[in-house]
């Protein structure tokens, strides 16, 4: 038996011949739409419709797309720790600066700008413009460029009466009685207006030449200059109102053959003073080898080729210097300033000795007068002319312990200097502490002396040598009188027998009654004498412990 249909035959039934219209219906119906589209799809583009449905089906794709990106969420409860960042607002301040126009044609000005400057003075400055030729004109003219400076000082007036003084120095009235009298007669010196000339010359020749000026402090250093005269002893007297400065200059290979490390190697330390004097011993100076070296380097540099004529002048000069202080050093000695008690005074008052009485001059003896105490010195060294006030660095210390060569003991007008002008020894010495001590006394008693309560200051001699213990000498006792006690004892020092003063007599033997010893024996012919003389230290009396 056969599995497949048979085909229906040429005359097939109706109802199979229907269907197979029906199935060619539909068939032909697709072909018709499909080319119905493919005719529309061609021509479409040449159509004013093209436009129209390309954006439209852009905004399909775009709103599918949209929605494809869409994020579902769900909410899901969990923990978590979160921190929240602190959120720093940072301002951003834009400045723009905004330049002024241009000018478009020259305008004259006056600008004025003041300031102060580092020493205290007040700097006022005027700018004057004005219009001018071309530049290639007035670059040759110096009118056309300049500085006309105008400093503005006032001059100081000097006091005069015991109340004025007293402002400053309150004890100087009660240490000195007989001011008040001599100032009844005195005049402001001329040297205190000779001063400030100096003075405002050099401010006027620095400030021309662009130089450091002196500053204020500097410039008023001197309340007064006053010439006195005692109306009894007619003592000539010149009171100088100022501060204090520090000189830390001068050597001396006779007393002091050394010298401080930062004194040697400083190349600023003068080894001189005006107040010299002829070498006594052979003790060389101690700044000689150095200053030797100075000459011999200076030497050798002139030596070498190829310096300039300025270079070649500079070193001349000062190989002549090196010699003169070389051969200074061999038979001079200068006051130490670190060891002796002197002043300085200004170089203005060289060469008035023949003009003016109350000049002082090198070696006159002086009193320094400070917080009520009195200080015996002389002058023992010319300052600038310009300047006032200023002394040794061992009369600085002893005013003020905290000064040193670079801190100045008073600052302000409180130091009164009392220089005897015409009172110099017309032969210079090594210092005589001792002997400055009894004629500053003795002059000023020639001025009214030193008021009650107050004395002259007492120097010590830094360059005292040890003294050797004491001598006792001791008298001979006979008899009974050895068994009476200890026989009165005689100390008498070395320097009370040099000085020719009377024996100082044991206050613990000062109660035993002296007993007389017999006359001394007469001198051998060795010129001994027989008595017994035993040192102080460690003798015993024969008769003591019996």
């Amino acid at each position: 038996m056969s599995l497949e249909s048979p085909l229906p035959a040429t005359g097939a039934p109706a109802p199979y011949q229907s269907q197979r219209r029906k199935r060619g219906c539909f068939g032909s119906l697709i072909r018709m739409l499909f080319l119905l589209t493919l005719i529309i799809g061609l021509t479409l583009p040449f159509t004013p419709y093209a436009g129209k449905i390309k954006q439209g089906i852009q905004d399909i794709v775009t709103s599918a797309r949209s929605t494809k990106e869409r994020i579902v969420t769900r909410d899901v409860l969990r923990d978590v720790i979160k921190e929240v960042p602190v959120v720093k607002e940072v301002t951003k301040e834009v400045i723009r600066e905004v330049q002024p126009p241009l000018p478009d044609k020259f305008i004259s000005r006056k600008d004025i700008d003041v300031a102060t400057l580092f020493n205290g003075i007040t700097v006022k400055t005027n700018l004057l413009t004005e219009q001018g030729s071309f530049a290639s004109l007035e670059r040759l003219d110096p009118e056309a460029y300049k500085a006309e400076f105008q400093l503005s000082i006032r001059i100081p007036k000097a006091n005069q009466t015991l109340a004025e003084l007293s402002r400053i120095n309150k004890n100087l009235p009660a240490i000195l009685p007989g001011l008040e009298a001599m100032l009844s007669a005195g005049k402001v010196s001329g040297f205190y207006h000779k001063l400030y000339e100096n003075k405002t010359h050099r401010v006027q020749n620095d400030l021309t030449r662009l130089n450091k000026i002196l500053d204020r402090h500097n410039f008023y250093d001197t309340e007064t200059i006053l010439e006195l005269t005692h109306p009894a002893t007619q003592r000539r007297a010149l009171l100088i109102q100022s501060e204090m400065d520090v000189v830390a200059d001068g050597s001396d290979g006779d007393r002091m053959p050394t010298l401080d490390e930062y004194i040697y190697l400083s190349d600023y330390y003068q080894p001189f003073t005006s107040y010299a004097w002829a070498k006594t011993t052979k003790n060389p100076n101690p700044l000689l080898t150095k200053w030797e070296a100075r000459l011999q380097k200076a030497q050798d540099d002139l030596a070498q080729k190829g310096l300039s004529s300025s270079r070649n002048r500079e070193l001349k000069v000062m190989i002549e210097q090196l010699k003169l202080e070389i051969a200074d050093f061999k038979v001079r000695s200068s006051l130490i300033a670190d060891k002796d008690p002197f002043i300085v005074i200004s170089l203005l008052f060289r060469g008035y000795a023949d003009q003016n009485k109350f000049t002082p001059q090198i070696g006159d003896y002086a009193a320094v007068i400070y917080e009520g105490q009195i200080y015996p010195a002389i002058c023992g060294d010319y300052g600038p002319s310009f300047k006032m006030g200023e002394a040794s660095l061992r009369m600085a210390k002893t005013i003020n312990p905290k000064a040193t060569p670079y801190i100045r003991p008073e600052s302000d007008l409180k130091v009164t200097y009392l220089i005897f002008p015409g009172t110099a020894e017309k032969e210079r010495s090594a210092p005589d502490l001792a002997k400055w001590q009894e004629k500053c006394q003795s002059l000023l008693g020639e001025v009214g002396g030193i008021g009650a309560g107050f004395a002259l200051h007492v120097w010590e001699d830094p360059f005292k040598k040890a003294e050797p213990p004491a001598i006792t000498v001791m008298p001979a006792v006979t008899g009974d009188a050895a068994t009476a006690g200890t026989p009165g004892t005689i100390t008498t020092p070395p320097a009370a027998t040099a000085g020719g003063t009377a024996p100082v007599i044991d206050p613990a033997a000062a109660a035993i009654p002296p007993v007389l010893a017999e006359p001394p024996p007469p001198l051998s012919k060795s010129g001994d004498a027989k008595a017994t003389v035993k040192k102080a230290s460690g003798s015993k009396s024969k008769s003591k412990g019996k």
